[in-house]
C-alpha cells in the first residue's frame, strides 16, 4: 500500500520529533495534542488521539506495518500515561505494555532512512545555529522540552499565558517557552512541577528571567489542567522581581 498524503505529513513530523526522542524514555516523545498543533490540525473528535486517526496516523501506522517498517508511531503518547495508543502494540501483533519491543522500535526508526517516503522536512533548528563567526552568550535561561513543558504548552495551545500570542512556525508548527516561576537550582531551588511552569513568548519569558515584570494571578490566563500555585507567584514577586 502507498502512504497518503496525511500520512506522510505526520510521517515527516516523527522525523524530525525522533532525531530527540531516546528509545525507552517516553518523556522524550511527543503528544498527540502536539501533533495536532505542530501540523495545524483541527480537533475532530472528543478525544486528540482519536481526532489523529483519521488525519494520518492510523494511514501511517498501517503502512509501517504493511511495508515491514519500524513502529515511528510509538513515539506518539498520551502524556497522561505515557504510552501509545493501545492499537499500537495490537497493530503488530504484540501483547500490550510490551515496552522491550517498543523502545526496540523507536531505535529501529532513529536508524531508518525515511527521506524517500517525506513531502516536507520540519527543522526546529534556528537558522543562526551553524552561523560563522558568531559569538555566545550565556544567559540564565534553561529551555528544556520535558514531558512537563510539553504538557503546559499542550494545555495552553501554545500560547502566551500573559499576552496570548502565539507564534507560527514553518508548516503550520507553533512555539512557545516554558518559564519555571520560582527557578530552579541553587539559590532559589524550585520545583520543576506543573503548577511552578507558565507558557510564554520569548519576550515575556526574558522579562520573568531578569525580573522586569511582576506577575499577578489575575492578569493571568488560567486553563482547565494546569493551575499556577500562588505561593510561587509570590516568590517571584518578592525575590525575581526588581522594580
Amino acid at each position: 500500500m502507498d502512504l497518503d498524503a496525511q500520512g506522510k505529513k505526520l510521517l515527516s513530523l516523527l522525523v524530525a520529533k525522533i532525531k530527540t526522542a531516546v528509545p525507552g524514555r517516553p518523556e522524550t516523545y511527543i503528544g498527540y495534542k502536539e501533533c495536532h498543533d505542530l501540523l495545524g490540525l483541527p480537533q475532530i473528535r472528543e478525544k486528540w488521539g482519536e481526532s489523529l486517526k483519521p488525519q494520518g496516523l492510523s494511514s501511517l501506522a498501517d503502512w509501517t506495518e504493511s511495508n515491514n517498517k519500524p513502529g515511528i508511531t510509538g513515539i506518539i503518547i498520551n502524556l497522561s500515561t505515557f504510552e501509545p495508543g493501545k492499537g499500537y502494540f495490537n497493530l503488530f501483533g504484540k501483547d500490550d505494555g510490551d515496552y522491550a519491543w517498543w523502545a526496540e522500535q523507536i531505535k529501529n526508526s532513529k536508524e531508518h532512512d525515511w527521506s524517500p517516503y517525506l513531502i516536507e522536512e520540519f527543522d526546529l533548528t534556528p537558522s543562526d545555529f551553524e552561523a560563522p563567526d558568531r559569538n555566545d552568550i550565556v544567559t540564565s535561561r534553561i529551555i528544556r522540552d520535558t514531558a512537563l513543558s510539553l504538557k503546559v504548552k499542550a494545555i495552553n495551545s501554545y500560547e502566551c499565558q500573559l499576552c496570548g500570542t502565539s507564534l507560527g512556525m514553518p508548516a503550520g508548527k507553533k512555539y512557545a517557552e516554558v518559564h519555571h516561576i520560582k527557578p530552579l537550582g541553587k539559590p532559589h531551588n524550585g520545583p520543576d512541577t506543573e503548577n511552578n511552569m507558565i507558557c510564554l513568548c520569548p519576550n515575556h519569558h526574558a522579562e520573568l528571567d531578569y525580573g522586569a515584570i511582576k506577575l499577578a494571578k489575575e492578569k493571568i490566563t488560567i486553563n482547565e489542567g494546569h493551575e499556577i500555585s500562588d505561593e510561587f507567584l509570590r516568590y517571584h514577586n518578592e525575590f525575581i522581581y526588581k522594580p
